[in-house]
């Protein structure tokens, strides 16, 4: 089963400060071993590539060792976030969390979130955090 919650991110703008308060909501979630190599996954992944797919839509994702269940954390930005660059903005992140073991489940939980987003309709100046994360949820039953 995954945990899945949803945070608003409409006082950041900058990449880096988004994630650190997406990891900072994960805090009481995450012993901080596994908060750590979540962090760390994480950023090596953004070093690699971003994660801004399009439309949007970023999510920055790792897999680690030890991780008891798959982490889903909804952040949404009416202004959007440089990601990292100012002509890519992300008003949905996602960021992922996923045992090193479980491979497909990794591949399962990003394909089910560009579905969603697919099938979402937002309206940034007018949005339901709780009526989003419900919908989010119902593609992962």
């Amino acid at each position: 089963m995954a945990y899945i919650t949803t945070v608003v991110l409409d006082d950041f703008t900058l990449q880096a400060d988004c994630l650190e308060f997406m990891f900072a909501n994960l805090a009481d979630r995450l012993d901080e071993e596994k908060l750590s190599d979540l962090k760390e996954a994480v950023y090596a992944r953004e070093d690699t590539a971003s994660t801004f797919i399009d439309e949007g839509l970023a999510v920055p994702h790792g897999r680690i060792r030890g991780l008891d269940e798959d982490i889903i954390m909804l952040g949404i930005s009416r202004c959007g976030i440089d990601w990292p660059e100012p002509d890519r903005k992300a008003h949905i992140v996602v960021l992922v969390g996923v045992d090193r073991t479980r491979v497909s489940a990794y591949l399962s939980i990003l394909q089910k979130i560009i579905k969603w987003k697919r099938a979402t309709k937002i309206d940034f100046d007018n949005f339901d955090a709780l009526e989003l994360e419900n919908s989010l949820k119902e593609f992962f039953k």
